[in-house]
Parts: C-alpha cells; sequence; structure tokens
C-alpha cells in the first residue's frame, strides 16, 4: 500500500474513533438526562396516583417503567461498544477482561486468561488499538462452529508486549464453518492497525482443526508513546 493510502487509512481509524467517543458521550450526556428525567417524572405520577389507582393505569405505568429499564440497558450497552468505559477508567487489562468474560461466557466458552502483575503505562491511542485488535480477533475465534474453549496471555518482556489470543476444541468431530472467510477483512484490518504502530499480527492453526492462535505485538516504545487523546465519558 502507497505511504500515503497508508497515512490516510490511519488518520481515518482515528478520526473513526474520535467520532465513536465523542458519539458515546453524547449518548451519555444528552440520552442520558432525558432517560433519568422520564423515570423521575413517571415516579412523580405514580406517587400521585397512589395505591388506588384503578388497575389498567397501574399496568401502564409498570409497561412504562419496563421499557425505560430497557432503554437505559440499550443505551449503556451501545455506549460501551463505542467506547468502553473501563478502558478509560480502569485500564486495558481490566477493559479485555470484561470483553473476553461477557464475549465467552454468552458463547458459553470455558475461558482463561492471564496478565502480567504490573500493567505498562499505554497511551490512549495504543490501549484503544489494541482493544480493538483483540475485539477483532474474539469475533473471528467465535465464528468458528468447534471452538469450545478461549485462552488470553498476555506477556511483557523488556522491548515488546504480547497478546495472544487462542481457541481450541474439545470435540473430536470437525464440524464445517465459514469462521476463516468471514474473518479475513478483520485480520487485514487488525494486521494494519498493529502495523500503525510497529507491531505485528500472526495467526497459526492446527492441521485438520479448527483449533486458532492470534497473537499480536507492539513495542513498548510505541504503547508508551504519548497519541492523539480521544474525549472520553464516565458512565
Amino acid at each position: 500500500m502507497p505511504v500515503a493510502a497508508t497515512d490516510l487509512l490511519d488518520q481515518l481509524l482515528l478520526w473513526s474513533e474520535q467520532e465513536k467517543s465523542h458519539l458515546a458521550r453524547e449518548l451519555h450526556d444528552e440520552m442520558g438526562g432525558m432517560l433519568v428525567a422520564a423515570v423521575m417524572d413517571l415516579a412523580w405520577i405514580e406517587q400521585r396516583l397512589g395505591a388506588g389507582s384503578d388497575p389498567d393505569s397501574h399496568a401502564k405505568i409498570l409497561r412504562v417503567q419496563h421499557c425505560l429499564r430497557a432503554a437505559i440497558d440499550l443505551k449503556r450497552k451501545i455506549i460501551e461498544q463505542l467506547r468502553p468505559s473501563l478502558l478509560d477508567n480502569f485500564g486495558l487489562f481490566a477493559a479485555l477482561r470484561w470483553l473476553l468474560g461477557k464475549s465467552c461466557g454468552d458463547a458459553g466458552l470455558v475461558l482463561s486468561q492471564d496478565y502480567p502483575a504490573q500493567e505498562p503505562q499505554f497511551s490512549p491511542q495504543a490501549a484503544i488499538t489494541i482493544y480493538r485488535v483483540l475485539e477483532a480477533a474474539l469475533a473471528i475465534l467465535l465464528a468458528r462452529a468447534s471452538i469450545d474453549r478461549a485462552e488470553l496471555r498476555v506477556s511483557v518482556d523488556q522491548d515488546s508486549v504480547k497478546f495472544r489470543l487462542s481457541g481450541t476444541s474439545t470435540s473430536k468431530a470437525l464440524r464445517v464453518t465459514d469462521g476463516d472467510g468471514r474473518g479475513v477483512f478483520e485480520f487485514a484490518a487488525m494486521q494494519h492497525r498493529m502495523r500503525a504502530l510497529g507491531g505485528d499480527t500472526t495467526v497459526t492453526r492446527k492441521p485438520d482443526s479448527e483449533d486458532i492462535a492470534m497473537t499480536a505485538r507492539i513495542p513498548l516504545i510505541e504503547a508508551r508513546l504519548t497519541g492523539p487523546a480521544l474525549a472520553t465519558c464516565a458512565m
């Protein structure tokens, strides 16, 4: 890819993350405020009607309360997908623990995670890049039908930090899946994101098996460089 095109793609990825962060903040501040106001007004109405209100009115209030709770939960889910709050408030490792725990739990996979005792001071750009790369790698892994175990191993040495996400199957029967086809674009995007930070991404597979391992490595000097700041919002 020409240098100019590579620089443009890097800028587009940065703009995309900035727009996601901006939208997450708008949803939190604007929509969040409206939903809170609606909850408070509904509580006021319920108090005014009292226990002697007719059953139909009470049923309508319960229905609205249920819808508001669902809307608040949906807002939180969308905000987390746009910009994970754990990443900004507690660091990359905490955000990855939540991401893998939630995704593998929903998919019914047995999960194992191992992290260094001390987390490097990742720059905002490096942290969101690594998070997005692992997010894409996890999506590729979950698309493979026979995978029932996942493992993430993070290691740090003097020069680099390495993330190895693997999926294995305990089933002897190999089930046909389109996981590879759907993962081509995702893997290409993962490679570009890591190369932009001086890192690399590799994939290894076992013959006649759906077992797969994806490794992302980034130099510590790049991970700690100060990148363009992204706006954050507290949840």
